[in-house]
Formats: structure tokens, sequence, C-alpha cells
């Protein structure tokens, strides 16, 4: 028989308490006399699988964290707003960073140029070191020079 929901909430309480505690630096014995695990084995489990749970939380939380930022932004963009267009310096500053924060969290930076000219020289290099390798294969193989 399965653990009722009651039950597996309170063992993912234990699992998280467990992470938190270990995160601060308490050992396992301890962990698990408090917790009420049967010893540091089981609590070392416990906080791997909290871990786990967390990594596989990870997706949903960031997209979640971003929305709060993107609204944070929004805010602190809209309160300074009337004073950087009035011409406050600081103000200005201010609405700047938040766009470029806003920018940074949705992807909407253009991408770095990539210098053309040095990438044809690098696979001019990259042939010429092939064609000396293979050059220099065929001496190996008594090819005349």
């Amino acid at each position: 028989m399965g653990a009722s929901p009651r039950q597996r909430l309170s063992a993912v309480e234990r699992r998280t308490q467990a992470l938190q505690m270990c995160l601060a630096g308490v050992d396992l014995r301890t962990i698990a006399k408090q917790i009420g695990y049967a010893d540091a084995s089981a609590t070392k489990k416990a906080i791997d699988r909290a871990i786990a749970d967390s990594i596989a939380r990870g997706e949903e939380d960031i997209d979640e964290v971003r929305s709060r930022q993107l609204m944070r932004y929004d805010r602190l963009q809209a309160a300074h707003w009337g004073k950087a267009i009035k011409g406050d310096t600081k103000a200005s500053d201010i609405v700047l960073k938040c766009m470029a924060g806003r920018e940074r969290l949705q992807g909407l930076a253009a991408p770095k140029r990539l210098n053309i000219e040095a990438q044809k020289l690098g696979d001019e290099i990259l042939a010429l070191l092939s064609d000396g390798d293979a050059a220099g294969s065929d001496d190996e193989h008594g090819a005349a020079p």
C-alpha cells in the first residue's frame, strides 16, 4: 500500500529540512537524530533525493524566477520613468539598467559579431596542417617526394 498524500508531504518536508541542515554544515548523524532518519546513510539518501527533486523542478522554477524578475524590472522602470524623461540622469541610468536586465533575461541581446577574417585564417591554418599531415604520411610509406 502506498504512502498517503500527507505522508508524502511529510517525507518531502523532511528531505528539504535535511538538505537545508546539510547546507548549513550539520553532520549527517546529527541530521538523522533531529529529523528522525534511521542513520547517516538514510539521511544521505534523503539529501540526494532532495537534490534530484530540486534539479527536476529546476526548469519550472527558472521560468517562475525569470517572470518575477521581469515584473520587478517593470515596476522599477515605471517608478523612475517620469524623472528619466524629464532629464534626471540618475533615474535615466536606472531605467537603462532595467532595460538591459530585461533584455538579458529575455535573450533579446544581439549576438556578438564574429570576426570573419579571423575565422577564415583559422580554417586556412587547419587546412595547411591537415595537408602537412597527409604529406607526412606519404613519405612514411615510401612515396616519392
